[in-house]
């Protein structure tokens, strides 16, 4: 059944054309995948949906009655509370439960009670408990500031609102953008069990494989249908292309000669080349062997002399906290030559500070860092405000150059921009005209033009489509230098690391050989299957627990309520607002994100010996 149908929809800004004659329909059960590059017009498509922009020509038909929920990319601030902002979602009857729930808190308890009687003739009652049941549900703390979070906790509660009012369709613009990779598997399973239409834009290629059955692919203004899921749709387009290819000569006519060396560019990369992929199978191979233990890697020094000269970083035992929060702990590391390594972990455990505090930055408090002295270091950041938007994108990347130097060769800044699929006209033209996504792109591009033997990159895969991560890819993989990486993107991280560090709760780090992927195998590996199989092996070797592993037992108890008790305080304290005189919600947050890691891991503890 046919919730949404667009009939030859186009729209156009400033004399460009972004959509053009586009036709497509929406359905009850359809799941899907928005995918085209940088400044194609998805937002555009997606705002047309939610009927926040009308489209120029055509046509948009919507099923009488059904409900749309719209979360747009850009999170607006303000400075409501968390519970009040989801409340809205619900629309009437949303704003007066907020409004109620206010007055109470005022003890305003005769204005409260003229609100009471609208509440009972709207039979609003039970929604004060669907709002407090979602906002557990996304681990959120009702009475803090909207203002004070993190980007990725703000995306986190304009989830909640959006959903909610449970729709009939999802409009879901980059929803995992800024947040961590057990935030995004939560929505992932949040998504699965939805049971309206979806539509989302989304750049990380696991969470759309995961989820969508079928994918519209907007390219050049026009609109594409694949019914089918995110593998077999890269399967089709391949072929597409393939067909493109065949006809050459008509497909020149068409487009400007580097949208075509693009497209054909993009082949290449969807094919991968095997050569570099099997050169990063053989350095994971090299990493294990180098420590001669799978799963969890001890480091140890090498003090070798042959050694020391093939030594980026040498970390001893380091220590750093925020205020009482130990972010990491007692840490050893060696990062040898070429090396590529991600970091992952949750929001608020010490990813971006590990790195500052390698690249002297930040610094430690216990233990010591040796850097390498012949270290050459570029830094990628997401693109400062303070940067010049009315500059051109040439100039930013050559300073006014026409070429700019890679690896001792000028190149044309214009031919080199073209490697990260900018076209000419892009190339000329002022910052402030890119999309969020080409700023970053163009910022990578910067980035990857200086003389470098350490690439540091926090984050650089945020709002870049689909095409440019791979072509990212296909650089670091063929990059000779030593790489580190902070990326939430488990598929980013799967095709380049030779060894993961995930900051695990309470300021421990770990590292295991491989990718994401690898990571999870091992930490599976050491952990029991489910209580199930561990009673199973009770009953059959039948032996109690010695007298060490009951004392170990009652400790891990003791631990759990203490644990426990600590997230009950902190939630109290972000429930009253005068605790904010003491200290920044942001950082009763980041404790309450790491006790809670903590009292999972003492769970799992609890139930090997349990």
């Amino acid at each position: 059944m046919s919730l949404i149908t667009l009939e030859n929809i186009s729209i156009s800004f400033s004399d460009k054309p972004i959509l053009n004659n586009v036709s497509a329909t929406i359905a009850k059960k359809d799941k899907i995948a928005l995918i085209g590059r940088n400044g194609q017009g998805k937002s555009t498509l997606m705002r047309i949906l939610a009927r926040a922009i009308e489209c120029d020509k055509g046509e948009l038909k919507t099923k009488k009655g059904i409900k749309v929920s719209y979360l747009e990319q850009i999170v607006k601030d303000n400075d409501k509370k968390i519970f009040d902002i989801i409340a809205e979602g619900l629309g009437k009857i949303g704003t007066i439960i907020s409004k109620y729930q206010n007055l109470i808190a005022n003890e305003k308890l005769s204005e409260a009670g003229d609100l009471q009687e609208e509440i009972e003739k709207l039979n609003g009652w039970q929604y004060i408990h669907k709002i407090q049941e979602i906002i557990d549900r996304f681990a959120l703390t009702d009475k803090v500031d909207f203002s004070t979070l993190s980007g990725g906790w703000k995306k986190r509660v304009m989830l909640a609102r959006a959903i909610i009012k449970e729709p009939d369709v999802l409009l879901l613009d980059e929803p995992t953008n800024h947040m961590d990779i057990s935030a995004i598997i939560d929505l992932e399973n949040i998504l699965k069990k939805y049971n309206g239409a979806l539509v989302l834009i989304s750049h990380d290629r696991s969470f759309i494989k995961n989820l969508v059955n079928k994918v519209f692919d907007l390219d050049r203004g026009n609109l594409s249908v694949f019914n089918c899921n995110f593998v077999d749709y890269i399967k089709r387009k391949d072929e597409q292309l393939n067909a493109e290819q065949l006809a050459e000569t008509r497909f020149n006519k068409k487009l400007e000669q580097e949208e075509a060396w693009i497209r054909k560019s993009i082949k290449a990369r969807r094919t991968r080349n095997e050569g570099r992929v099997s050169a990063l199978k053989e350095m994971r191979k090299l990493f294990v062997n180098r420590y001669k233990k799978q799963g969890n890697i001890k480091i140890h020094t090498l003090n070798t002399k042959e050694h020391m000269s093939k030594i980026i970083f040498e970390v001893k035992n380091i220590d750093y906290k925020i205020n009482e929060t130990h972010l990491i702990k007692d840490f050893s590391l060696i990062v040898l030559k070429g090396e590529k390594i991600g970091i992952i972990g949750s929001n608020g455990t010490g990813k971006s500070t590990l790195i500052k505090l390698l690249i002297d930055e930040l610094k430690a408090d216990n233990g010591s860092i040796n850097r390498s002295k012949t270290i050459n270091l570029a830094y990628f950041q997401q693109m400062s405000k303070d940067v010049n938007s009315n500059v051109k994108a040439v100039d930013f990347i050559a300073d006014g150059k026409e070429y700019v130097e890679i690896n001792g060769k000028n190149k044309n800044v214009i031919g080199y921009l073209r490697q990260f699929l900018f076209t000419s006209k892009q190339a000329v033209s002022p910052i402030k005209m890119l999309s969020g996504g080409e700023k970053n792109k163009l910022m990578l591009a910067k980035i990857l033009s200086k003389p470098a033997n350490l690439l540091v990159l926090d984050e650089p895969t945020n709002d870049l489509d689909v095409e440019t991560l791979e072509l990212l890819e296909e650089m670091l993989i063929s990059y000779t230098g030593t790489v580190i990486i902070v990326s939430h993107d488990r598929s980013f991280i799967n095709n380049i690391t030779t060894s993961t560090i995930v900051m695990e709760a309470n300021g421990v780090i770990n590292q295991y050989a491989g990718g994401y992927n690898d990571y999870l195998i091992e930490k599976k590996d050491k952990k029991p299957i489910t209580k199930k199989a561990n009673l199973a092996t009770k009953k059959a070797n039948n032996k109690k627990l010695s007298y060490k592993q009951q004392q170990e037992l009652n400790n891990i108890l003791n631990n759990i309520k203490t644990t426990e008790d600590k997230i009950n305080e902190i939630q109290a304290k972000l429930n009253n607002p005068s605790s904010y005189k003491e200290q920044n919600p942001k950082n009763y947050l980041i404790k309450l994100s790491t006790l809670k890691l903590e009292l999972e891991n003492l769970y799992e503890k609890w139930s090997e010996l349990e």
